[in-house]
């Protein structure tokens, strides 16, 4: 069922956001708009911007701490930003069936908003980037370019993988989890940490599969691999991130032939972690993002 009343963007006090849903219940994704603010750019190029797992597209659009996300920052340069919530997932609500969504959903989802969008960027974080990859895949002449955060490492098995049983009810991680492995980094808001725990969402087991690579459901189809000499795709990672290690995504680096830029070593922003989008000097790393869309 669609989210309550209660749960919907106050557009009383964000006059230049608005709210839509792609799809039909009850695997509709929700999709929150911000428009774009004056910059005197001619039809600006929109953004779509795809959570990680565990999160919703509220990660984009407010930090624990209180501070406006990077939808704002975005949408204050000048794009019109598109904020998702994969189905089943936050604000897209959930059904006695939430359980059995996996990558194919989502990714159709986002490029059924892709066509009504038009030519976009993808921004994802974590298996958010991922799942733009796949997106890419799938429909690379609307793809005007891919920013990655914390791509989801899913090239290489995990060790010690086991799959989830299919009929395992959806829960949230357990906060000792969530502060090891997503609130570690010095530059986390750990005075935030309520807020941050209270904003986690339940995986479906599927996705949890394709996510620890018991399944390859998201892995880089190796006969598409052409589309990213079209493609630009800006890859960051950071330093003290314990989720997605670097040395992990760097294999999906070279595969689509990116760059691998570290916040620290490469642009001189040390001390972040996996959240790097919500954490303290998160504006920082916005507006190198947006420097180097202007020049793609």
């Amino acid at each position: 069922m669609r989210p309550s009343l209660s749960e919907q963007p106050d557009l009383r006090r964000d006059p230049a956001a608005s709210d839509l849903f792609i799809g039909a219940m009850p695997t509709q994704m929700y999709v929150q708009h911000f428009k774009e603010m004056p910059s005197g750019a001619a039809r600006p190029t929109p953004v779509i911007m795809i959570p990680g797992g565990a999160h919703s597209g509220v990660c984009w659009t407010t930090t624990p701490d209180g501070r406006p996300g990077w939808a704002f920052d975005f949408a204050a340069a000048g794009r019109p930003v598109y904020v998702v919530d994969w189905p089943g997932v936050g604000r897209s609500g959930t059904w006695p069936e939430s359980s059995t969504v996996g990558p194919g959903l989502i990714v159709d989802s986002i490029v059924a908003l892709l066509e009504k969008t038009g030519p976009a960027v993808l921004v994802g974080h974590s298996i958010g980037g991922t799942l733009a990859f796949k997106v890419a895949e799938k429909l690379p002449d609307l793809v005007k370019a891919v920013v990655g955060v914390s791509i989801g490492a899913v090239e290489l098995p995990l060790p010690g993988a086991k799959a989830a049983p299919l009929d395992m009810p959806n829960r949230p991680l357990p906060r000792e989890v969530i502060a090891e492995r997503f609130a570690n980094a010095p530059q986390f808001p750990s005075e935030a940490m309520d807020a941050y725990v209270s904003s986690f969402q339940p995986m479906s087991p599927r996705m949890l599969n394709a996510i620890s690579t018991v399944t390859d459901e998201l892995k880089l189809d190796r006969n598409r691999l052409g589309v990213w000499t079209s493609i630009p795709v800006l890859f960051l990672d950071s330093e003290e991130d314990r989720t997605a290690l670097p040395d992990r995504t760097a294999v999906t680096a070279q595969l689509i032939g990116a760059k691998q830029i570290m916040l620290g070593r490469d642009w001189g922003l040390p001390g972040h972690g996996h959240m790097s989008i919500l954490e303290r000097g998160s504006d920082a790393i916005a507006a190198r993002v947006l420097d180097w869309l202007k020049d793609k």
